[in-house]
């Protein structure tokens, strides 16, 4: 979250060292199968949920819904479900003149794009008017996507979506507007619960973000998850139970039915949890990410206080049965390795971000190892020269009644990376911007005053993509690179000033070595930068012919915010950049404002997914619509294509090689 974070001593968390071997299930020898996972339904069908009357690609008709609620709204959010991924050091390090970044290298080209299809996928008004308009207005456009040779899933905070290959929308959902066309699920439909806001007043059901999906190609299930937050059913506040939500799919048909699961990631001793003294009473699992091999299902939290303090408690590890899972085990296998403590940063460990692969190049060795990258540069103050890979072995083991798994770690020597600070975005007509501004806005005149060009954030230095490739692991994050297209921003007083600094992408090959003498070699390593632009946001994905791409979102001083690709080949450096998605305006949102506390929030991450037949799936958010303040103000969906607070969308491509 925005408030700054501080580390307590462990507590009764099990802090895991370097080559602990964890057994039994729930995280001790001989423990109990029950633990904090629960099975809580099966979902017969996803085309059940919402009529298909409204499927068709008729253009949406115009809709004026310039309206009382629409602040109020943004206010509640920004007071009660503001949750920015938080840092374990508390605050967006950035370069403060002490050392220079890296100049990057020669910059890539921009050349046309070729061999791929693309279309725009969920947007903020599908998001906003999906369940009849029972949602939040929310930001940002977090992104799971995951593809079979046949169907693309897509889900985005707050909405699901399928779609064909060619991009036709399957899930009509409930539009508020009758006849405006598909706008899929929401979250809480999709996992069978109550909406997370019946407008105008209430009640108000679970709040769902942070997405996740991947498809299985050897079982041909789904598997997405999403993180939960309880509300208040009278007043909206969150009341401190939190989890995430496993859904897996009973056939490949991702239309047909799913079995969902519970893991309740709260840690206060209570619904079988350990208690980790989060000082609050309860801690809460952010940022799940999710990854599968050929035995496990894995999933991976930063586990903060929720309510109070925000004190740090270390990523946590959840190891399924894949097969429990598929089967529809009401009580799957479950290893659950606690508070999992980095000896290279001497701290908690900070986002284990799952390596996934095709089938093929899964590592089968030592009983198959799973592996997790992991960024150190939200632990420097200025610039970290070290990544470091985890590896989770006897995988297997996760197919009996009794895991044995071992974790160990391993840091390799790299280039120099840090957090990025922000980016600017080419000018255009903003008009929620000019509202606040200049205007008495919706009948209120704002002290707030906001800059004419809102910012874009790069990102918290997480590692965005990890992918595995004939025995080498691929891990992609952002970094600050010297040259224009940056900016330096006071997120207090809405002030910014350009800087000779941009966003680029940093990617690092490691060869791991079995765990018998566990170990990881740099086999390559280098920058992916665009002279007066921004790369941010990247993920990774590469196919069994050793083909793959590097997705992020593009934007510039001269670039509106767009969906690029990197083409390449493993064994090769990535080359020019593709724009799959070209933006066509700029970001229009109310975090950028005083309501959302002068912090523009971009998609926390994109996503990347190799479909069977080697097709390489990438998604990223972008902007693909634009409209005059004069425009907006009669009908502020301008023509079905954003809402009053916010104008993001996404954009889908698949790319084949």
């Amino acid at each position: 979250m925005s408030h700054r974070s501080r580390a307590l001593a462990l507590g009764s968390a099990v802090a895991l060292i370097l080559g602990l071997v964890v057994t039994g299930a729930g995280g001790a020898a001989g423990a109990p199968s029950a633990g904090p996972v629960r099975f809580v339904r099966h979902v017969p069908s996803l085309s059940g949920l919402s009529s298909t009357a409204s499927l068709r690609a008729a253009a949406r008709p115009t809709s004026n819904t310039s309206d009382d609620e629409a602040w109020a709204d943004a206010e509640f959010y920004r007071e009660h479900h503001a949750v920015p991924h938080r840092s374990p050091k508390g605050g967006r390090a950035i370069w403060n003149g002490d050392v220079a970044p890296p100049r990057g290298g020669a910059p890539s080209r921009i050349v046309p794009a070729a061999a791929t299809i693309g279309w725009e996928g969920s947007n903020h008004f599908d998001s906003r008017y999906s369940g009849a308009g029972n949602q939040f207005s929310g930001e940002p456009a977090d992104q799971g996507l995951c593809a079979s040779n046949t169907r693309v899933f897509e889900i985005v905070n707050s909405v699901v979506q399928v779609y064909d290959t060619s991009g036709n929308a399957l899930l009509a959902g409930t539009p508020f507007f009758p006849g405006t066309g598909p706008v899929g699920l929401t979250l809480n439909e999709f996992y069978g619960l109550p909406p997370a806001f019946v407008r105008p007043n209430g009640p108000f059901g679970p709040f769902m973000f942070d997405v996740a999906c991947l498809f299985d190609h050897e079982s041909g299930r789904w598997f997405v998850t999403s993180a939960d937050l309880e509300q208040d059913p009278a007043t909206g506040s969150f009341t401190g139970e939190n989890g995430t939500y496993i859904a897996v799919s009973t056939t490949s048909n991702p239309l047909g039915g799913w079995n969902i699961w519970f893991v309740d990631t709260a840690n206060n001793g209570t619904g079988g949890t350990p208690d980790h003294d989060c000082s609050g009473g309860f801690c809460f699992g952010d940022y799940p990410q999710i990854g599968i091999d050929d035995h496990g299902f894995y999933l991976t939290t930063n586990e903060f206080d929720l309510l109070l303090n925000g004190e740090f408690k270390g990523a946590q590890l959840y190891a399924f049965s894949k097969s429990d899972l598929v089967a529809g085990d009401a009580a799957p296998t479950m290893q659950y390795i606690e508070s999992v403590v980095s000896e290279t940063a001497a701290f908690e460990a900070y986002t284990m971000q799952p390596v996934n692969a095709v089938p093929a190049e899964f590592d089968r060795r030592d009983g198959g190892v799973m592996y997790f990258g992991m960024s150190m540069s939200p632990f420097a103050d200025a610039a970290a020269n070290q990544v470091v890979l985890w590896g989770l072995s006897n995988t297997t083991s996760l197919n009996t009644n009794s895991p044995e798994l071992l974790l160990q770690e391993t840091a390799v020597n790299t280039e120099s990376y840090s957090v990025p600070s922000w980016a600017q975005q080419r000018p255009g007509p903003t008009p929620l911007l000019d509202c606040v501004n200049k205007l008495p806005c919706n009948g209120v005149t704002y002290p707030h005053q906001i800059p004419p060009l809102p910012m874009d954030p790069g990102n918290s230095g997480k590692i965005y993509g990890a992918w595995q490739e004939a025995g080498v692991v691929y891990l992609t994050t952002g970094t600050q690179l010297a040259g224009s297209g940056g900016a330096s921003f006071n997120s207090k007083t809405g002030k910014w000033k350009p800087v000779q600094q941009h966003t680029g992408i940093a990617y690092f090959a490691l060869r791991p070595t079995t765990p018998d003498n566990y170990a990881a070699t740099r086999v390559r390593q280098g920058y992916i930068s665009v002279e007066n632009a921004n790369l941010t946001y990247p993920s990774v994905a590469v196919n069994a012919a050793g083909r793959g791409v590097i997705s992020a979102t593009l934007v510039g001083p001269t670039v509106y915010p767009s969906h690029a690709i990197i083409p390449w080949d493993a064994g090769s450096a990535p080359g020019n950049v593709m724009v799959v998605g070209a933006g066509v305006g700029p970001w229009d949102g109310f975090t950028g404002t005083g309501e959302g506390d002068f912090d523009p929030r971009w998609g926390d991450y994109g996503a990347a997914s190799v479909a069977p037949n080697g097709t390489v799936w990438t998604a990223a958010q972008y902007i693909a619509q634009r409209c005059t303040f004069e425009e907006w103000s009669a009908d502020t969906t301008c023509g079905a294509t954003r809402t009053f607070l916010a104008n993001w969308s996404t954009h889908i491509a698949g790319y084949t090689p």
